[in-house]
Order: C-alpha cells, then structure tokens, then sequence
C-alpha cells in the first residue's frame, strides 16, 4: 500500500512539472519580466550632479562670506555716522551758545554806546544837533602823516588803527601820543568850534576775548576821544563817538593790505559848530 501511494505522489508531481503547473495553488506567482522593467532599481548619481552640486555649495558659502563682510562694513559705517551726528550736534549746541552769547554782547555794547554818547552830550553841556544859522565852509588842510580827504560838506581825517593801538586792542600805544598830540593842535588851530565825530572802523577778522567788532571799534573811538579832551583839553562838548566796526571799508577785506587800510579811526568834521562864539 505504501509503495502504491508513493508510486502515485511521484506521478503526479511528474506530471505537474511537465505540464507548467504552479506546484502549490497557494504561493504567489513567480514575476514576470515585465514587472522587473517597470519597477528598476535606483541608480547612483553621476559625478557630473555630485560636481554640480559641490559647484552650488562653493558658491553659497562664498555668498554668504560675502554677505557678512558687507554686514560689518555696513555696521562700522553706521557707528561712523552716529559719531560724526554726535560731534555736529556738540558743534551746533556750541555755536547756538556763542550765537546767544554774542547777541548779549551786542546788546550790552549798543546799551552802553547809548549811554556814553548821553554822557558826552551831559559833559559836554550841548546839544548835539545840526544848526544850519551856524554852518560854514570848511577849508580842507594838510596833517602831517595822516590822510585828509573832502567828504560832501565834510573834512574827513584818517588815522590808521595800527599806528594808535595794538591789534585787536583798544589800548593805546606809546607811539600813539604823538601822533593825537600833533592831530589835537591841527584841529584846535583850524575846526575849534566845529563838531567832530570820532568812527572807529575795523576790518572782519573776529576779535578776540569774546567782544564784537563792534564793541572794539566802540571802545577804540572812546580812547581816542579820551586822549583828546582830557590829555588835550579839547571841548568834550565839539565830539561824540560811532562804532562803524566793519560796515564800511575801505578795501576788500580779501588782502592783508585791505585789512590794514580797513582798520583806522576817522575824525569827520562837520560845519556844523557848537557853543557860542
């Protein structure tokens, strides 16, 4: 019996084989070549995509090299700025505190001119105003080492600031006597009654020790009219004072030579006179 079943076992599974049959109705089918073209295998990339994307990589990091440094750059630009912001803003609060200052100064200056030509009108025990009954010609007359020019109706005289007082000073020099010395007598001898304005005239050079041009020119005409009422005994009542400063030069202000012509005190001589006779 053993022997029979064997027998048929063999059969059949010899049969099986020779007819193609799937040995067991229960395991999948073996695939088919289609199926293995449609599903390949993934391939390695090329060294041309390796070389392409290592290329990308350099350039990136080369890029972003790049862009820090420009980061930097751009930071220690904007320290700069707000460095050079803070010295303009020192330098603006500054020059709006000198401003400030200087227009104290110069109201205190114009204040104090106001006052001192009231008090050469007190000393002086006149008024001075013109008076045309009292107005004659003025004969126009030669001093010695000093400028003498026609002005209208009026006789101006020239005396250059360098010979009375030191630069951008109003102390008088001791050269200076003699030379107001030889004006006083010139002009007691040819205007003793005529009324005399002392301009004090400087060039545009700032002044040191924080006074205006104006208050030099001030203070320079008031020396000058000091030395020739009290060391000359001139009337103080023929003279007054004006602060001309820089308004009116003579040279452009460009030169050395200008300035110099520029700085100078100027005795103008009217026809008008003053007293009485």
């Amino acid at each position: 019996m053993r022997r029979l079943l064997k027998r048929v076992a063999v059969w059949v599974i010899g049969l099986m084989v020779l007819t193609g049959c799937n040995p067991s109705p229960y395991l999948p089918a073996p695939p088919t070549a289609s199926a293995w073209q449609q599903t390949p295998a993934a391939q390695p990339p090329n060294s041309a995509e390796v070389f392409d994307l290592n290329r990308r990589v350099t350039a990136l990091d080369a890029n972003n090299r790049d862009l820090h440094a420009q980061l930097a750059q751009s930071r220690q630009q904007v320290q700069l700025l707000q460095q050079q912001l803070a010295l303009v803003q020192k330098q603006l609060s500054e020059t709006a505190q000198r401003l400030q200052q200087t227009q104290l100064a110069k109201d205190e200056g114009e204040r104090k001119y106001q006052e001192l030509q009231a008090a050469t009108t007190r000393r002086g025990g006149a008024v001075i105003t013109a008076n045309t009954s009292t107005r004659q010609a003025l004969r126009l007359i030669e001093i010695p080492g000093l400028q003498t020019r026609q002005d209208g109706d009026t006789i101006r005289i020239t005396v250059p600031s360098d010979q009375l007082f030191a630069i951008g000073t109003a102390q008088l020099l001791g050269t200076a006597f003699p030379v107001v010395d030889s004006l006083a007598a010139e002009l007691a001898r040819n205007y003793p009654r005529q009324l005399i304005a002392i301009e004090g005239h400087t060039d545009n050079t700032p002044v040191a020790g924080g006074i205006s041009s104006h208050q030099l020119a001030a203070a320079q005409s008031v020396a000058m009219f000091d030395t020739l009422t009290r060391r000359n005994r001139l009337p103080a009542q023929n003279f007054f004072v004006i602060a001309q400063g820089p308004n009116r030069p003579l040279a452009p202000n460009s030169t050395q030579a200008g300035q110099t012509s520029n700085r100078r005190v100027e005795l103008v001589v009217y026809p008008d006179t003053v007293g009485t006779p």
